[in-house]
């Protein structure tokens, strides 16, 4: 009966993977096509060499796992023998890289815009997401630690010197995937909503032809770091600062569309043309911060390590660089300053985050509390009530002063929603009222469709003005977290933990884990759902519909929660099925999201300011910083207590 149990999950598991989530990824990029409109490579030649690149790779992961493993997948229902072989000592993970590729294939073979630039990007997150946020943490536990260095992989931390593979997979792994960000924002070209970096002066200065020379050496410059470092531990960090820079610099191309306008000239000089024709193969957009820039101080970083004798010509040629931009017209000085700034984020990034870290450590243990008789009033609370004034000011905005009151309503349903939620999902003893997200979202939820109907509001309009607000609540809400202890992580190490201390947090009163340095979750929070916020403010600018929005919110959102939870550590979270329930929910809210990004017709919003919306706010702000932060600690009765005595 086992055995058969076992067949018939695997089969299950087979058909959910090889046919329904392909076939949901198919039906997703054709409702969506009509909606994302951008340019597609024209090469039906360059989607048949991925599709059958990605087929080989899942086909080759396939066999290696059941000819070396015994058993398929990895994960769900593992093999006998962890995998290190075969195309295993290419990538560990041949069957993601694979799909990927047959996901961005097939969508040029078909043609299809948003199989490109939508479904295949947000499905490579799904999948980076699935792999961090569960299955390295599922195989190791099945697997233990295993020693294993595939080709693509970081060279360890020793002051070695890295073989010939490692300093040629660091090519794959650092120039290949700068590349591929870097040239999708290129190929998108100009978008409507451009932002020129340009200065007004700059128009008038002159084009040095000759300055090409050196613009144009920053490409070999570059190239040659990984053979002039002299030890793994330089080129691991190497390709750590390229990870970080090209993730931090993909996001600002995708939140703020700065432009340059390239000076026009005409060429008198093979350096001029030069400079015509390396502008035929690059473009105007991703300009703000230079990544030319970042390229030549990094590699100067890491020459003047290698050859220390001479570690002062490398700055000045990253400097010469640096003005070559400008006098070659092909950037401006903001961009130039901007890339600067980003080589020293990099470089000083450690100590930023420490201080952000300790910062928040400080603000976890900053529990303070008034006391009249029964009544308790607790710090935490201002959090929550200026997260409560930022979400109905930010919804009120969107929906305008002759609804600001319809969103007012609907933020009461969203704390009821989430004080119900944390009672039913989260119920302890300890816990008199605490509040849960998802309950505030589906109170959320059935508000707006409830007003719709009462006050005659497009359904979509409503979601979408607190889809707006939502990453926002949540970032300030996260505040009151670190404070009162809740959403807390696991154990982790110093250089990344923070540890709560305040005998009065719930990391101490519930958990038991005073003292000990826990993964900064709260933090996680923050981060994810301001890259999340920024990009629903671009959508917005760009006129995308409501129910567009309402679908990446939920989408992104999902993301980062599934990621989130699997470093959370509090001790009432329920599991089900092997993964943490919040992680089942997570992907809800993303087939969700998917759902309502292909909905077409759903108008769009309008940016509305109102002072009706801002009296409200501070009401509700009001409201929330009572019901987050005033209880009654005696008292057992439900709802009274908002910790433990």
């Amino acid at each position: 009966m086992g055995k058969i149990k076992a067949i018939t999950g695997k089969v299950f598991y087979g058909l959910l993977f090889v046919t329904v989530i392909p076939f949901l990824l198919i039906l997703w990029a054709r409702y969506t096509d009509k909606i994302v409109k951008l340019p597609l490579p024209g090469n039906l030649l360059f989607g048949y060499i991925l599709l059958i690149a990605g087929a080989l790779f899942v086909l080759s992961g396939m066999w290696y796992l059941w000819r070396l493993g015994n058993g398929l997948p990895m994960t769900a229902f593992p093999p006998e023998r962890f995998v290190k072989n075969g195309i295993y000592a290419f990538t560990k993970h041949p069957i993601y890289s694979g799909a990927v590729m047959i996901s961005f294939g097939l969508s040029v073979v078909t043609q299809s815009a948003s199989g490109f630039w939508l479904v295949s990007p947000l499905f490579t997150l799904m999948i980076v997401a699935y792999v961090v946020g569960f299955e390295n943490e599922r195989t190791q536990i099945i697997f233990g630690a295993q020693d294993y260095k595939p080709f693509l992989s970081l060279p360890t931390a020793s002051s070695i010197s890295p073989s010939f593979i490692e300093r040629i997979s660091s090519y794959f792994l650092v120039f290949v995937p700068w590349l591929i960000i870097y040239e999708a924002f290129i190929y998108i070209g100009t978008p409507r909503d451009a932002i020129c970096t340009n200065l007004s002066f700059e128009e008038h200065l002159p084009i040095w032809e000759f300055s090409e020379v050196i613009y144009s050496f920053t490409y070999l410059f570059a190239l040659l770091v990984p053979l002039v470092i002299k030890t793994k531990e330089q080129l691991r960090c190497f390709i750590i600062d390229l990870w970080f820079a090209t993730i931090i610099v993909g996001i600002i191309y995708l939140v703020f569309p700065f432009i340059v306008r390239q000076r026009v000239f005409i060429p008198h000089s093979f350096s001029g043309q030069l400079i015509l024709f390396e502008r035929s193969l690059d473009g105007e957009t991703a300009a703000l911060p230079s990544f030319h820039v970042i390229w030549a101080f990094l590699a100067a970083r890491y020459f003047s390590r290698s050859i220390i004798r001479f570690n002062w010509i490398w700055y000045i040629l990253a400097v010469l660089i640096s003005i070559s931009c400008i006098t070659t017209g092909n950037h401006s000085l903001l961009d130039v300053i901007a890339g600067f700034c980003m080589f020293l984020i990099i470089v000083y990034r450690l100590q930023i985050w420490n201080y952000i870290r300790l910062q928040s450590e400080r603000l976890s243990n900053s529990w303070h509390e008034w006391r009249w008789g029964p009544v308790r009033l607790i710090n935490h609370g201002f959090y929550g009530g200026a997260a409560g004034f930022a979400g109905t000011l930010l919804a009120g905005i969107f929906l305008g002063h002759q609804y600001a009151i319809v969103g007012f309503i609907i933020m009461i349903f969203v704390i009821i929603g989430a004080g119900l939620w944390a009672q039913f999902i989260e119920g302890s003893s300890k816990l008199l009222r605490p509040y849960g997200y998802y309950g505030g979202l589906i109170g959320g939820i059935v508000a707006s469709t409830l007003a719709s109907f009462i006050f005659s509001i497009n359904f979509y309009t409503l979601l979408a003005s607190f889809a707006m607000a939502g990453p926002w609540i949540q970032s300030i809400g996260r505040l009151r977290c670190l404070v009162q202890g809740c959403c807390h992580g696991r154990p982790s190490n110093d250089n990344i933990g923070i540890r709560f201390t305040h005998p009065y947090s719930r990391v101490n009163k519930i958990s038991g884990l005073s003292g000990v340095p826990l993964h900064p979750t709260q933090l996680y929070s923050i981060g994810t759902n301001i890259i999340a916020g920024l990009i629903l403010i671009r959508l917005f600018n760009i006129g995308m519909s409501s129910s567009f929005i309402i679908g990446i919110y939920l989408i992104l959102n999902g993301l980062g929660r599934f990621v989130e939870e699997s470093f959370r550590g509090e001790a009432q979270t329920p599991y089900w099925a092997g993964m943490r329930i919040y992680q089942w929910i997570a992907i809800i809210n993303i087939l969700f999201g998917a759902f309502f990004s292909a909905i077409p017709n759903s108008g769009v919003l309008l940016f509305q300011p109102n002072i009706e919306s801002l009296f409200l706010a501070i009401v509700m702000g009001i409201l929330v910083a009572i019901a987050s932060g005033v209880d009654f600690p005696e008292s057992n009765r439900r709802f009274a207590r908002l910790t433990s005595n």
